[in-house]
């Protein structure tokens, strides 16, 4: 049947990393006993934002000031349900599908075929000029899917991670959008609301890795701004920029979907019931079962649990010696192994940045599941 819940992987290997979603089987990386060739992989940077908010800008500092050799991907994916689109880079001549040197040390692409394949190929044949790829969405994209593409693309999986998500905030009128729940001020800028209450702006937050507060030379004061976004997303930084002006430590290297992320928990002060952050803090495991209950309660909440939506999940599982990191956006998670146990954490702990989440609620599911002897 077409929706049935794949069945979980009982034996992985070392270095075993769980890749799945709701249609799909479960699958894994198999370890080959047989030394290889190690095989580079490029880490790629999501840069997300609405229209104006200044990812361009924030992209030529990037060319400016990094000794890498960058490669920049603008892309026009509209409908965030359709990945499967052509990759549209900012250059007037006719499409090619090859690196141009656009300056700075950067390199850009222009490709007109399928977006997943362009990219592949582009990798593929330019592995040995680039060393870091920056990839811009359109200001109305939802990050979601494009994220979810580089997990589930073998292809892109094999030479291509994903470093981050960075969202540039528009300090002038990010207000004015989280506020809008009837949406008038989304139509006035042509901008699209999703759902009532909830607009890209929001899902572009939850997803972020790292926020940039943009133009914040425009405001007496982001105090606010970022009571705001803290009560959407308690896990991303955020700093203050003008004109895309940034330490690029602070965007780039982030190894956000790695074995060692950490996980911030701040208490913010300001409650947005449609997209929130929520941390459950529960015990070290006493056996190594805790990890199948603990994988049986996360599929439980994608794919079967009605009435609450997460964008974007984070977890730290630890039994004795054995450290594994859960990473998750949408219905799609990773669990990576052999983790690092960071220094002063006492336990294990889940982040779900989700809509219509309870605290309470998930952690009376999570103990129910804990406490199921299978």
């Amino acid at each position: 049947m077409e929706d049935e819940i794949p069945e979980l992987v009982t034996d992985l290997p070392t270095n075993g990393i769980i890749r799945t979603e709701k249609i799909t089987t479960t699958s894994y990386e198999p370890v080959s006993s047989t030394p290889t060739k190690v095989n580079k992989k490029i880490p790629i940077t999501i840069v997300t934002g609405y229209l104006g908010s200044g990812k361009s800008t924030l992209l030529k500092q990037i060319g400016l000031k990094s000794k890498k050799r960058l490669a920049i991907i603008l892309n026009e994916f509209g409908d965030s349900s359709v990945i499967e689109k052509s990759v549209t880079i900012q250059d007037k001549n006719d499409s090619v599908e090859e690196w141009l040197d656009i300056g700075n040390g950067c390199l850009c692409c222009t490709v007109k075929d399928n977006g997943v394949t362009a990219i592949e190929n582009l990798v593929e044949n330019s592995k040995e000029k680039i060393d870091y790829i920056l990839l811009e969405t359109t200001g109305i994209a939802d990050p979601a899917p494009i994220a979810q593409m580089f997990w589930l693309d073998d292809g892109l999986a094999s030479n291509i991670y994903i470093d981050g998500v960075v969202t540039v905030v528009d300090s002038e009128n990010i207000l004015k959008c989280l506020d809008d729940v009837g949406g008038h001020w989304h139509k006035e800028h042509d901008l699209e609301q999703v759902e009532d209450g909830i607009t890209t702006a929001h899902l572009q937050i939850a997803l972020a890795d790292t926020i940039l507060l943009n133009k914040s030379d425009k405001i007496e004061s982001s105090d606010e701004i970022k009571r705001r976004i803290e009560s959407i997303n308690q896990t991303a930084p955020i700093y203050a920029t003008s004109f895309g002006d940034i330490d690029l430590d602070k965007i780039l290297d982030l190894h956000a979907f790695d074995f060692n992320t950490k996980l911030i928990n701040k208490n913010a002060s300001f409650h947005d019931n449609r997209i929130t952050t929520i941390a459950i803090d529960f015990p070290f495991f006493n056996d190594a079962s805790g990890f199948k209950k603990v994988e049986n309660f996360i599929q439980y909440l994608l794919w079967e649990k009605e009435g609450i939506e997460i964008h974007r999940l984070k977890g730290l599982l630890v039994y004795k010696n054995d450290v594994r990191v859960v990473q998750g956006v949408r219905d799609t998670y990773e669990i990576i192994e052999n983790g690092t146990l960071i220094e002063g954490v006492e336990g294990n702990k889940l982040v779900f940045i989700g809509k219509d989440l309870d605290r309470e609620e998930l952690s009376i599911e999570l103990h129910r599941f804990l406490d199921d002897n299978i």
